[in-house]
């Protein structure tokens, strides 16, 4: 689901081209899938089809050219040092040193090598689980994968895994040996031993008292001592034995730091070219490496960089990696010159080594290792300036440093494509990357070289890597250097694209300053969906980044390929701060009247392609709107339902859903921590099939449960398998996490539950060690029923919608005191039957429950007329409704007699004894005492004044479910919104994060609702997705919406952070439909179409809805409902419209012109014959 998504930021960066192209796959999908819904006929893959088999293709040739050059180098070692670990024996420490370096970069290598294969391998089965799910009569991803994925190298992991266990068995025995606390003798002992092996032709001649002699020699710098015994065995000689030998003295003498003997091995030693070296390196490589990994010495067990993959909540570390710090100090701070200058003993010993070196050694300088690297390479690879300064100067001084073309020309680039300049940007050395660019203008002809410079797009590629890695000094310098700024990847990507992707605000200043010779192309598109920069900012919604790209000009109004603009993509995914800016900066909205109309209908009419909606990408071709859904869903019998959430629900926390500990790297090699691995998700006790999700979890299993059911919830046990995922069986089990569902999650007395709904169990491993922790949540449905529940014809979901809806918000509105006229108290019975008579077709209004469990109608969490802020669920029915009884005089408020008198004349629908205006306080001060009372309370406080109070408003008492369903005419439904705090709302009211046991709470109002509803029309709908799913899961005949701010306000829950996360769940779980604030309606007409593509019916509520204009925009795309406060003129406005449709269409008959079509594809005529039946009824039981 949000593969696409994240597939940039799980890429190793320098081979994000090598990767499958699933964007462009998944366009060919929908351009397919369009085409056949269009034409009716069998859908044409042929193109995907051709396109997939050359991604494949490519990643495979890609995986094995790879892997022949790592396998390449670990046959090499094993050329060198044999199979046997225990080799390491006869190894001085340098050796160790070196080999422990040349290990850790071959696993690094391996293990970015296994990731590469991994994450391709979920790519092809993502894209082929699309293209099945898109075109139901395609049973593709079986076949392809197990016959044309599974059987390519790079699907299986299991050759790596070998070649990695064997290195890490070698790190393991060099590591103890390294560890282990020798004496000088015996390390003297095995250095000597360590110079015999380095030329077996010469340990056959060679007595071993000569090479302890040679050892002493060095160590202690005795150049007469050194020739002695280098005569003494006749080893001044040319051939290539002797010279291996004088070649391995040269590099400890430079290990001792003993200059005389190195300036007379220099002169001894022929070529400084060593053959047999693992690596191909001569000694100033060796050097400069050893220089760069001491003095970051702080850098562990000195592992290369691997790619950092993001640890956040919805990503987990491909690997539980080894506890390796980098090697490479990616400070990006001013301070690498503190940690080494030119005093440094290292340092001048690399001076002097240099200035010693004879005319036809100084090609060393420039000489390549396997990885095709000079020493300059690792010089800036490290972000050490004086290594890189010193080696630059020595480089011009002997001519060979030519930087004609620049120093990232392809002359100065290792076998990645790499040149110094790339490795110090990668790296994140700013300092470093200075020097390099300084250096390169060191003849004073920078200026042509910048100029030239924005043909090498390997330096582009870097200045892409740096934008995204939020490099921002660098990005700053690699922009003066003119690198070209508007250079795109194989996918259309700019650096503007990911600095926009990324939200790095200073990287986006810089890139939009551009340099006097270039400037920033804003309307450049990536390839995919011709997104530009802004619409990647508004679809990630960083703020910063969309107002620079609007200040630098670019364009608002621009369309995707699919015609969406960013301010769609900005309001359907909840980023309502962007929509509202780039609304600020559109070209005002057409006029819905007169002889614009049918331009805007026009502009509305190919709206955006539904199905983008499951991912952050949008997409595509119109499609044919799924029909709503005319009859009721499943329900539960007899078992109860548990729905089992990987991760948190609530966005606001940073939890990983799997998080393994790093392991020490010395026991790297007894687990399999460091393989791809999967949880397996299977409960004991409950009925279900086991769920396998590959690591890192995605973050959509959030909101995807893995679903089980059970008769007897107390003896399930949840439990969570880690599991290798190449060979994931019950033998091989890593660790298992074990919930136990009675205990797991603490309860709070009878029937109210804990809002905290995270959980956390330790995961052991088999030798009970706690090797990490799942973090999941959980919800329990249980059955419901009640004797006049049943599916039947009378009990239709939705009849038909011929015209827009009118819903009175809380009765006939919402307390306002900026009210020109007085109001009747919200969700009063006298507010509800004013709003049935103005032609409200339904009646929203809040249910919460007392502590005694009887649903009563009231809308905020607390109730403040008691002075204090009291949950409704911790007062009892007689409580709240004596708190705003029908009489307010004071004479007799405290009459038990009287006050339960006036709760059955409630009851009873009986008119009492009229007394003074409710809405005038009397003789005495009865709402000035309110209001002292109420002045110190939450709501009071932000408001001013509270809903329903006397003096405000004209006061009614409070009411009970029961009341309105005997109050009200049957004709008028009920849109009963489930007032249930969520974990946030609970938080910003102040409350205790506990609540009324959720499935106590629906069993009641359900309850209720069944013995009373008879044939009245009934919707439930509701703010909490949990609410939803109970209701939907309880019974089958009523329907349910799910409520949304859509991003207009901060929440917790995921499921409630934007339209685009209403639509899927609501569509997830087969809901009616949606009610969201109108904000993104009115920001976005479109938006109502894509809700109703989905096969949902859409409501708005809110205060623009107030506005009859506003409404109107709405309905012009087809709204089914408003829910608005001024029933009356909303619903003449509306009237208004039909009337002026009655008209034209009159005049339309009388010229003889065709009918244009109407709001939501239905005639005018068709709407006003479909309101015949009852006055703008649209949900209308058959």
């Amino acid at each position: 689901m949000k593969f696409g998504r994240n597939l940039p930021r799980n890429q190793v960066p320098e081979w994000a081209s090598s990767y499958i192209d699933y964007k462009g796959l998944k366009k060919l999908i929908k351009v397919a899938a369009g085409k056949a819904a269009k034409s009716g006929e069998k859908a044409d893959l042929a193109e995907f089809f051709f396109a997939l088999d050359r991604n494949l293709e490519d990643v495979d040739s890609f995986y094995n050219k790879k892997f022949s050059e790592a396998h390449r180098r670990l046959k090499l070692l094993q050329d060198r040092y044999g199979r046997n670990p225990e080799v390491v024996t006869d190894l001085d420490d340098d050796e160790v040193e070196e080999l422990m370096g040349a290990l850790l970069e071959l696993r690094n290598q391996l293990r970015n090598l296994q990731w590469f294969g991994e994450i391709n391998r979920r790519g092809f089965m993502k894209i082929t689980k699309k293209l099945d799910k898109k075109l139901p009569n395609t049973t593709t991803q079986h076949r392809y994968i197990t016959t044309k994925v599974d059987p390519k190298p790079f699907a299986k992991d299991t050759t790596i895994a070998r070649l990695v266990t064997e290195i890490n068995k070698w790190l393991s025995v060099l590591g103890d040996s390294q560890n282990l606390d020798d004496s000088k003798s015996d390390k003297s002992a095995r250095s000597a031993r360590s110079l015999g092996r380095a030329s077996v032709k010469a340990l056959l001649s060679v007595p071993h008292t000569v090479f302890d002699t040679l050892e002493q020699a060095v160590r202690k710098d005795n150049v007469a001592a050194l020739k002695t015994a280098l005569v003494a065995g006749n080893l001044v000689l040319l051939d290539p034995a002797s010279q291996s030998m004088l070649l391995n003295l040269l590099q400890r003498s430079i290990s001792s730091r003993s200059k005389a003997c190195i300036a007379y091995l220099v002169q001894q030693v022929k070529s400084l070219i060593e053959t047999d070296d693992l690596n191909e390196r001569n000694c100033i490589h060796r050097l400069v490496i050893h220089i760069g990994r001491t003095k970051s010495a702080n850098a562990g067990d000195m592992e290369p960089n691997a790619v950092q993959f993001p640890v956040s909540s919805h990503y987990n570390s491909h690997y539980a990696a080894p506890n390796t710090p980098g090697l490479l100090p990616r400070s990006e701070s001013e301070n690498q010159t503190v940690l080494l200058s030119k005093d440094d003993e290292a340092v001048q010993i690399l001076t002097y080594l240099l200035d010693c070196l004879q005319p036809a050694q100084r090609s060393a300088l420039v000489a390549r290792d396997s990885l095709g690297r000079f020493p300059l390479h690792y010089a800036a690879q490290f972000g050490f300036v004086v290594l890189c300064e010193i080696i630059m100067a020595k480089m011009q001084e002997w001519g060979l440093f030519n930087v004609e073309k620049g120093i990232d020309a392809p002359d100065w680039q290792d076998k990645e494509g790499n040149a110094p300049l790339h490795l110090a940007v990668i790296g994140g050395h700013p300092l470093t990357t200075k020097a390099l660019l300084q250096g390169e203008d060191w003849r004073g002809d920078g200026g042509a070289i910048a100029h030239s410079r924005g043909t090498v797009s390997k330096s582009s590629v870097v200045l892409a890597i740096a934008t995204k890695a939020n490099f921002t000094a660098i990005v700053k310098m690699l922009v003066e250097a003119g690198i070209d700024i508007n250079w795109q990847d194989e996918t259309g990507n700019t650096a503007l694209h990911l600095a926009a992707r990324f939200g790095h605000v200073q990287c986006a200043q810089t890139l939009l300053a551009g340099s006097p010779e270039q400037k920033a192309n804003l309307e450049l598109s990536e390839k995919s969906f011709a997104w530009t920069p802004l619409h990647i900012a508004a679809v990630d919604g960083h703020l910063p980044v969309a107002q620079l790209l609007v200040e630098a000009g670019a364009e608002v109004g621009k369309m995707d390929a699919f015609g969406w603009t960013a301010k769609e993509h900005a309001a359907l995914r909840g980023h309502m701060d962007i929509a509202d800016l780039l609304l600020q900066h559109t070209e005002p909205v057409l006029s819905l009247s007169g002889s614009e109309e049918s331009e805007a209908s026009t502009s509305s009419s190919s709206p955006p392609e539904f199905s983008s909606l499951e991912d952050r990408k949008s997409n595509g071709s119109t499609r044919v709107a799924e029909p709503v859904k005319s009859f009721g869903h499943r329900y539960l019998r007899d078992a109860s339902l548990i729905m089992v959430s990987l991760g948190s629900m609530d966005m606001r926390k940073n939890t990983e859903a799997v998080k393994l500990d790093r392991v020490p790297l010395a026991e790297a090699h007894t687990n399999q921590l460091d393989t791809a691995l999967s949880v397996v998700i299977s409960a004991q006790g409950a009925q279900g099939e086991p769920s396998i999700v590959d690591l890192p979890v995605d973050e959509h299993y959030s909101t995807d449960p893995v679903l089980f059911h059970a008769k007897d919830i107390s003896k399930v046990k949840l439990l969570f398998d880690i599991v290798p995922t190449y060979s994931g069986n019950e033998k091989n089990k890593v660790g298992r996490g074990v919930a136990l569902l009675s205990t797991v999650r603490p309860t709070i007395g009878t029937k109210r539950m804990n809002l905290q709904g995270d959980v956390c169990v330790p995961i052991m491993a088999a030798n009970l060690e706690v090797i990490g922790t799942v973090n999941f949540n959980f919800l329990v449905i249980t059955p419901f029923s009640h004797p006049n529940m049943e599916v039947n014809s009378q009990q239709t979901y939705w009849k038909k919608m011929s015209s827009t809806m009118v819903i009175g918000h809380r009765g006939l509105g919402k307390n306002l005191t900026t009210n020109k006229s007085l109001q009747l108290g919200e969700n009063t019975v006298p507010s509800f039957i004013a709003a049935a008579n103005l032609g409200a077709n339904y009646v929203e209004f809040d249910v919460q429950l007392t502590k005694d469990h009887v649903p009563v109608i009231y809308h905020d969490f607390l109730v403040s007329e008691t002075g204090i802020d009291a949950p409704v669920h911790t007062l009892t029915l007689e409580q709240f409704l004596h708190i705003n009884s029908d009489s307010g005089s004071r004479n007799h408020r405290n009459s038990p007699d009287i006050a339960s008198r006036d709760i059955e004349r409630i009851r009873n629908n009986s008119p009492g004894p009229r007394q003074r205006s409710l809405s005038m306080g009397f003789a005495g001060d009865g709402n000035n005492e309110l209001e002292e009372r109420m002045k110190h309370t939450r709501d009071f406080k932000a408001k001013g004044f509270k809903g329903n109070t006397r003096g405000n408003f004209i006061q009614a008492p409070f009411a009970t479910l029961e009341d309105l369903f005997k109050c009200l005419p049957e004709h008028v439904g009920f849109n009963i919104e489930m007032k249930y705090p969520m974990l946030h709302e609970t938080e910003e009211q102040e409350m205790d994060t506990y609540a009324v046991e959720l499935n106590s709470f629906c069993d009641t109002v359900l309850a209720k609702v069944y013995d009373l509803a008879k044939n009245r029309n009934i919707i439930f709908s509701s703010f909490n997705p949990d609410i939803c799913l109970c209701l939907s899961f309880k019974q089958p005949s009523i329907p349910i919406m799910f409520l949304t701010d859509a991003g207009t306000c901060a929440v917790g829950d995921i499921r409630a952070s934007s339209l685009q996360e209403a639509i899927r769940f609501a569509s997830r779980w087969n809901l009616l439909g949606i009610v969201s604030v109108s904000k993104p309606f009115v920001n976005s007409p479109r938006l109502v179409k894509v809700v109703k593509q989905s096969g949902l019916v859409c409501v708005s509520y809110g205060a623009q809805n107030n506005d009859p204009m506003l409404v109107q925009r709405q309905v012009k795309e087809g709204i089914d409902a408003v829910i608005v406060d001024n029933v009356l003129a909303i619903r003449k406005g509306l009237t208004k419209d039909e009337a002026k449709a009655i008209k034209e269409m009159s005049e339309h008959l009388d010229t003889g012109n065709p009918l244009e079509n109407g709001t939501n594809g239905t005639s005018s005529a068709e709407k006003v014959s479909g309101d015949n039946d009852v006055q703008t009824a649209v949900a209308a039981k058959a």
